[in-house]
């Protein structure tokens, strides 16, 4: 199907994740040649096997001397972990087998610089070539906080940027007593986004991926996951990117902030920006660091009802 086939809105956003793919694209190929953090022997990829999950995990704040090795600053109890969302590659199959960092994930973003007064900061890179539970049981991640976990962190904070999100809330509701405290989702497509349909630079190996993306693809998870809850003891946010008035552009609030989450009592901050800029922004990331900071209890059904009819 042509451009000119869509309907309006869907051709719109199309061409604004054609857009966003080059963007990110830069950005990702930016931050994996960074010469502060480098891919050590034993990271590179053997592309033996299109099913195989490929992940990294590095320290971005304060950074080590040692790239194998993990420092917990002097009295610091936290420790948050940037988890980056979908890349579309158009170029290469081998590209979507790829760990890659996002620069917003690196030690000079604006986000980290500013998570820095908050905590020790941590980033977590994935292959998209899988389903998104795939890639929460078999990346690094439960190894990972576990680890954080041993050095004495006592607080330990997710931050997931869209298909992240999913991974994070996939990863504590599958794995509640792992050591985690906080959970913040930004611009999550909970139920999914119509863009995920995109066809056109989307590569074979990633199309697994990406499928679980789509509004059918997650409603049959939620499905299939209809049993499972945010823990209780886990703090639970869903950061709106709403500076469209209904959604981030590339995703509705009501899939960013979705109904089984409103009736768990999970609160919402409603940010004026959009899904690309919100990882970008000096403004964004203290606001971010304010939900790391502070206390989120869940909600009661006065202050659900009340943040939902604030948002159109």
């Amino acid at each position: 199907m042509s451009l000119k086939e869509l309907p309006i809105r869907q051709a719109s956003q199309t061409i604004w994740v054609m857009i966003l793919t080059t963007l990110s694209a830069l950005s990702a190929s930016r931050a994996d040649s960074s010469p502060r953090i480098g891919r050590s022997v034993n990271e590179k990829i053997k592309f033996h096997s299109a099913a195989r999950v490929d992940s990294r995990f590095i320290q971005v704040h304060p950074l080590p001397t040692d790239q194998t090795s993990v420092i917990r600053s002097s009295g610091q109890a936290r420790a948050i972990i940037l988890i980056h969302g979908l890349q579309i590659h158009p170029v290469s199959n081998l590209e979507v087998l790829k760990a890659t960092f996002r620069s917003w994930q690196m030690a000079d973003s604006k986000l980290v610089n500013t998570l820095a007064s908050e905590a020790d900061v941590f980033a977590l890179a994935y292959s998209e070539n899988v389903p998104l539970e795939r890639i929460v049981s078999e990346s690094l991640l439960k190894v990972e906080i576990g680890n954080l976990k041993d050095l004495g962190y006592t607080q330990i904070v997710l931050i997931g940027r869209s298909a992240g999100g999913l991974i994070a809330r996939e990863f504590v509701e599958d794995y509640p007593d792992c050591g985690l405290t906080k959970v913040i989702q930004v611009c999550a497509p909970n139920a999914g986004t119509s863009v995920a349909h995109l066809e056109s630079g989307v590569r074979t190996y990633q199309r697994p991926f990406l499928h679980c993306l789509t509004k059918e693809g997650r409603a049959v998870c939620l499905q299939e996951r209809a049993e499972k809850r945010i823990p209780p003891s886990i703090e639970f946010v869903c950061v709106i990117a709403d500076g469209l008035g209904s959604g981030d552009f590339l995703i509705s609030n009501t899939s960013q902030w979705p109904k089984d989450l409103q009736d768990q009592g999970i609160p919402a901050v409603a940010l004026h920006t959009n899904h690309f800029a919100i990882m970008h922004s000096k403004t964004q990331a203290q606001k971010i660091a304010e939900i790391v900071r502070n206390d989120m209890p869940r909600w009661n059904e006065a202050q659900v009802i009340s943040m939902k009819k604030s948002l159109k």
